[in-house]
């Protein structure tokens, strides 16, 4: 049997603000003025042709075919930080009111940390193409057994953006610098892989013959593709005129743009708000610098599942699980021109003698996108499925699970390491924000009487874990990277061992002006929120017209407990004790909106 599909997609994506002011922050995440993440756009246009073939041959069933897809416009614009973004290094509420810190309160000089304005052509147009084959054998070894043999193989093209990076402003710069510290990351430009291939192996074994008792298992490499934000700001830097960080402040001692004034004596209100330089085909001094690591390749798991099933009568089954995930090379954002301590002083970036040396303007950092980033799940799922069966029908999951990585931050890509001069340090492996050690769902629908169903659904999660930060750079690393909680070795849960003394952090951690080296960062996300519970009910009554007319009256309520779901969004900054392990805001597990109290609807459907 053969099957062809053909397809065409176009998509257009535009998220907009009728707000255009300063982006004015404080820790704890709160914030007034235009999102950071805003305007931006994303369009496609996508041609996709697949073939599929199978042909039985005596105990095997031959599978093969090839996909192939044609993205001839994918593109958008991306304007990060559009406006002027304003960072206080304390809450409202202290500099208001702690007269010793802040004596001119929002003046107070210092009170400020960071700056930030970007401007330039935020556009971005690239083609790709992807090309995959794959075959499968289906092999009925016995009426028992089933052994499933498989390879496939993906190409992609410009993925990986390779056709901007000569072009990029970042890359010509640093190949113009010539320094041993950043020529590894120009002496090539990154290709796309040629060599995924994806073994896969599986089988199905009937332990009695009667399909009572089934054992599966399998294993496989899975490749996944470059989310196409990863190059995104690279290749935004190879347009005629490039998008850009072109005000990008983060240490005390750099000055305000256009004032002269250094950020740790600029004072809020009263002196000149930092000039922004026309954009530029060049880069500006003080702009970040944005590199596709020439080694850089598809991210790929390693997937090994085991089950039982058991089959305890002809409406029920009982099934186990154990599945593990081990996920490689994966994006991490490195600054390679971190700031370290030079001569027993903090801190000097590695670059700076080189910018000095050089008619190049000096980037505040050069920020190189790798493929080096790991993780891995374990889960035991155990699960009991009963049909429809004497006017009740029950489903009920438990999950066992753990979630690991390298400080991921929950996300897909520009996952950026406490010291970027140690990516994988022992401290940097923790749990992921969206581990869950236990998990519980419980859903049935009864048959009441005339037509009337209820339906309620339980879900339990244990609490998700986050982590301590900081309201300033602890350890003045200069930006691209995640702020740092230091504590002391002998401590290592002492949060609070350095709040508001960054100099005493980086002496301990360091090992500077004479003071012993005693301390670490703290682990990645040691700490854990609130457990997750939700109860919903759904009720239903069927009323029929004739036999192909349906009327249905539904009434719905969520929440039934009035449970407020914080997860794990609270504050952890060690700025502000007092809100420090407070709810800052509400859970949103995988992207779906959680009631935040009691609430219902009604509707009605009719079917005819």
């Amino acid at each position: 049997m053969n099957q062809f599909t053909a397809g065409y997609q176009y998509w257009n994506n535009l998220i907009a603000s009728n707000i255009s002011a300063p982006l004015v922050t404080f820790p704890d995440s709160i914030s007034f003025g235009t999102n950071t993440n805003v305007p931006q756009q994303s369009w496609q246009k996508k041609w996709q042709f697949r073939d599929d073939f199978s042909r039985t041959i005596g105990k095997h069933t031959l599978k093969g075919g090839v996909d192939f897809i044609n993205t001839p416009q994918q593109g958008g614009f991306f304007e990060f930080s559009s406006t002027l973004e304003i960072d206080f290094t304390d809450l409202p509420s202290v500099i208001l009111n702690n007269p010793t810190l802040y004596p001119q309160k929002f003046a107070t000089p210092g009170a400020v940390n960071a700056m930030t304005e970007a401007n330039g052509n935020p556009y971005f147009l690239v083609a790709t193409k992807q090309l995959g084959f794959y075959f499968q054998d289906d092999w009925k070894v016995s009426s028992r057994l089933t052994v499933n043999l498989g390879l496939r193989w993906d190409k992609d093209y410009n993925m990986v953006g390779g056709s901007d990076v000569k072009n990029s402003r970042t890359y010509q710069e640093l190949v113009q610098l010539n320094s041993p510290v950043s020529n590894p990351y120009v002496s090539s430009v990154p290709h796309d892989d040629n060599k995924d291939f994806s073994p896969r192996v599986g089988f199905a074994w009937d332990i009695t013959g009667h399909s009572a008792h089934v054992l599966r298992g399998g294993f496989g490499l899975y490749y996944g593709n470059i989310f196409q934000n990863i190059p995104l700001f690279m290749e935004q830097m190879a347009n005629p005129t490039i998008f850009q960080s072109a005000i990008s402040l983060s240490s005390p001692g750099d000055i305000v743009t256009g004032t002269g004034i250094a950020l740790g004596k600029w004072r809020y209100g009263i002196d000149p708000m930092p000039v922004m330089p026309a954009p530029s085909s060049q880069l500006v001094g003080g702009s970040v610098g944005r590199l596709m690591d020439p080694n850089y390749r598809n991210p790929v798991t390693e997937e090994f599942n085991i089950g039982y099933s058991w089959s305890l009568n002809r409406n029920s089954v009982f099934e186990a699980e154990y599945t593990h995930v081990l996920g490689l090379h994966e994006n991490k954002t490195m600054n390679i021109d971190q700031e370290v301590p030079v001569n027993g002083v903090c801190c000097k970036r590695p670059l700076d003698p080189y910018f000095a040396n050089s008619t190049q303007p000096e980037l505040a950092s050069v920020r190189d996108e790798q493929s080096i980033g790991r993780s891995h799940y374990d889960g035991i799922n155990f699960s009991y499925r009963q049909r429809m069966s004497h006017h009740f029908s029950l489903v009920a999951n438990y999950t066992l699970a753990w979630a690991y990585s390298y400080d991921s931050g929950g996300t897909s890509f520009r996952n950026y390491p406490r010291l970027a001069t140690n990516p994988f340090a022992s401290y940097e492996w923790g749990p992921n924000p969206n581990d869950e050690r236990h998990h519980i769902t419980v859903s049935g629908i009864i048959d009441v009487w005339k037509g009337i169903q209820f339906a309620p659904i339980m879900q339990f999660g244990s609490a998700r874990p986050y982590s301590p930060t900081n309201s300033s750079n602890t350890l003045s690393t200069g930006g691209g990277t995640t702020v740092a909680v230091v504590v002391p070795t002998a401590t290592p849960t002492n949060w609070f061992a350095f709040a508001g003394n960054n100099t005493g952090a980086q002496n301990c951690f360091y090992g500077l002006n004479g003071v012993t080296k005693a301390c670490t960062i703290a682990a990645y996300d040691p700490l854990r929120g609130d457990p997750f519970f939700q109860l919903d009910l759904r009720l239903s009554k069927n009323i029929n017209f004739g036999e192909r007319a349906k009327l249905q009256l539904v009434a719905q309520a969520f929440n039934l407990t009035n449970r407020a779901n914080y997860g794990a969004d609270f504050n952890g900054s060690i700025a502000s004790a007092s809100t420090f392990g407070h709810p800052a805001g509400f859970l949103n597990p995988s992207s779906t909106t959680i009631p935040r109290s009691l609430w219902g609807e009604l509707g009605v459907r009719f079917t005819f």
